[in-house]
């Protein structure tokens, strides 16, 4: 998937108004020695233990190996977020029109209206705290549970969230290319005092970068400052679930994940700033990725002579 998203970029780059700025290149090669150090840390630490059977240098080789399992987990998420970010922008940068309209309609449809959900959820101030509170905790959610799988080392469970994250963004990737938009709060455009519970540029973050983009000006991309342009579908809602997913042998864990992720996909209507129809969306592209990867999984079981993976007990 991330080679699939590098020749894309490559080949769309000199037909776009989008350039890549020098400094990504510096700022890749810190990243790459970054990992290397790290692993060579890890690696050292071994070797200096590898005789010393105390208490402390287990932990510390406990420790050493789980870093030696992360860092080439780490490395392949980079480079998939890098390709990721860059389509990302290159999909933006078109003048055809917006979509928020339509999906304004088909929420009216569902009975959904997202100015009196704002209003609503505004007028509890606890409420608001908690949403943008879930609605943020999306990166802390995902280091820490990279974290606890390559401390357990359990590679296997880490390099399939990364293979669900790749499959996701394939297809997020692709509708929001097909389906440009701009957000709630850019199309409904609420008064400050509408949303004053929320954090200032809710839903808006994304926006500066949006609309140059659009224009047609030249626009140089420095891949770390990058912005989520990404509204329809909403990929926090893709993220939420498929953590959940991830967690599902482990009950307590995928039980109180299940909870901080439901806040989380609520909260990103008024603070993601994503219309329902958004939402929606994320639900069906994390439920097609899900099953991608078991798929590809249980085919790969079956070619070794065992058993289908179930979703209580399966073990990579």
């Amino acid at each position: 998937m991330t080679a699939l998203l590098a020749v894309i970029d490559t080949l769309w780059l000199p037909l776009s108004t989008v350039s890549l700025d020098p400094g990504n290149i510096g700022h890749l090669a810190k990243a790459g020695l970054g990992f290397l150090s790290a692993y060579l840390i890890g690696k050292f630490v071994l070797y200096r233990l590898r005789n010393d059977t105390g208490r402390s240098a287990g932990v510390l080789r406990r420790g050493a190996k789980g870093l030696i399992t992360l860092v080439p987990i780490l490395a392949m998420f980079m480079a998939l977020g890098f390709v990721g970010a860059i389509f990302t922008y290159l999909a933006s940068a078109t003048n055809r029109p917006l979509i928020d309209g339509q999906l304004a309609a088909i929420d009216a449809a569902l009975g959904f209206h997202w100015p009196s959900f704002l209003e609503a959820a505004n007028a509890s101030p606890v409420f608001a705290n908690a949403l943008v509170i879930a609605y943020h905790s999306l990166a802390p959610q995902f280091i820490g549970l990279l974290l606890v799988y390559c401390a357990a080392q359990r590679a296997d469970r880490a390099l399939e969230f990364v293979a669900l994250l790749a499959v996701s963004f394939m297809f997020t990737a692709g509708l929001m290319a097909l389906f440009p938009t701009s957000g709630a709060y850019a199309y409904f455009r609420p008064m400050p005092e509408a949303f004053e519970a929320f954090t200032a540029k809710a839903g808006m973050w994304h926006y500066a970068d949006l609309l140059r983009l659009r224009s047609g000006e030249p626009f140089n991309l420095l891949v770390s400052k990058a912005e989520g342009l990404v509204t329809f579908p909403s990929y926090h809602t893709v993220v939420a679930i498929m953590i959940v997913y991830s967690l599902r042998i482990v009950p307590i864990a995928a039980g109180s994940a299940a909870l901080l992720n439901a806040a989380m996909i609520v909260g990103t209507l008024p603070e993601g700033g994503h219309h329902l129809t958004d939402v929606i969306a994320g639900v069906m592209v994390a439920l097609v990725s899900i099953l991608a990867v078991r798929a590809v999984v249980d085919r790969q079981r079956n070619k070794a002579g065992l058993e289908p993976a179930t979703i209580s007990t399966e073990v990579y």
